[in-house]
């Protein structure tokens, strides 16, 4: 039996609501209903799964606009469609610009509604098929160039670890390990390498914390340091990926705290959590001679 499609609704007009979840409900849609933003948020937060959000823009406290940004951190894979009148649909317009999936006006034709629920979901269905060709990779090779001042590690991690998850190389529990290891590698990488910004500086309290970062966007601006390149190749089967990240800094002595060029131990007060962190994530650590490139390997359990 094919699962059904779930829907929120989002109104405190009851006559809207009514109309909508009948009309819905009809067509083998399971349907639930919130009169305000805050009631949606509480639902969603309760664990509840949801495919589709439609909510109109005017309710009462929280806007859906506001509700809409909510949904966007707690639940971004689920599409928000936004009911609008005429007066509003300047709203609406910058909505999608902010991450609203579709809008509608009223008065509305249930049709029409119906059309733009069902291109939504299909869509959405369709990408998931899509992401399922990863369970069937026998090997990628990967190779990127960014110019430090131009990098977003986060985005970059976020996207190395999601395809170990889609590859089913780990479980959704293991994902966050993966992501926060490759943003620590390649934080390192762009600050200590090509920014050749020491952590001795960081400190701890608010005022070295402050200057650390006001010498960090310094460094970003001046082409001596923002220009310099961030290297990485990553390799993936099924049985296990390495993950090589070089850098165009000077590189530092890693003698002073490891063995061999493989990382067995960590002077914890040297290196701060990060690398630490990375060891206990990752099977093997190694560094190159220079000290500017780092490679992380990991066995399928």
């Amino acid at each position: 039996m094919m699962k059904k499609n779930r829907i929120l609704i989002v109104d405190d007009e009851e006559l809207i609501v009514e109309l909508l979840e009948n009309y819905f409900q009809s067509l083998n849609y399971e349907v639930q209903s919130a009169e305000s933003a805050e009631d949606a948020i509480k639902f969603l937060q309760n664990g509840h799964t949801i495919d589709l959000i439609i909510t109109d823009i005017n309710l009462p406290g929280k806007s859906g606009i506001e509700l809409l940004q909510i949904v966007r951190q707690l639940k971004p894979e689920v599409p928000v469609v936004l009911i609008t009148g005429h007066k509003t649909l300047d709203f609406a317009i910058s909505a999608i610009k902010n991450g609203a999936t579709d809008f509608i006006t009223k008065p509305f034709d249930l049709s029409n509604v119906r059309k733009v629920v069902e291109k939504i979901l299909r869509f959405k269905n369709q990408s998931r098929e899509r992401e399922k060709i990863y369970e069937y990779v026998k090997y990628i090779k990967l190779n990127f160039e960014f110019p430090t001042n131009q990098i977003d590690p986060g985005i970059v991690a976020n996207h190395l670890a999601s395809m170990l998850l889609k590859a089913g190389f780990c479980a959704e529990s293991e994902y966050n390990q993966y992501y926060l290891a490759f943003t620590e590698t390649l934080v390192n990488a762009i600050e200590h390498g090509n920014l050749e910004l020491s952590s001795t500086i960081k400190g701890s309290d608010f005022e070295k914390i402050a200057q650390f970062e006001q010498l960090r966007e310094e460094r970003l601006k001046d082409p001596r340091y923002g220009e310099r390149k961030v290297y990485i190749a990553f390799e993936f089967n099924p049985e296990l990926f390495s993950l090589n990240i070089t850098d165009e800094g000077p590189g530092f002595d890693w003698r002073k705290y490891v063995s061999t060029n493989k990382v067995h131990t960590l002077n914890l007060k040297a290196h701060g959590r990060g690398f630490v962190f990375i060891r206990n994530v990752m099977d093997e650590v190694y560094f190159n001679e220079k000290g500017n490139s780092i490679t992380l390997i990991k066995h399928r359990n």
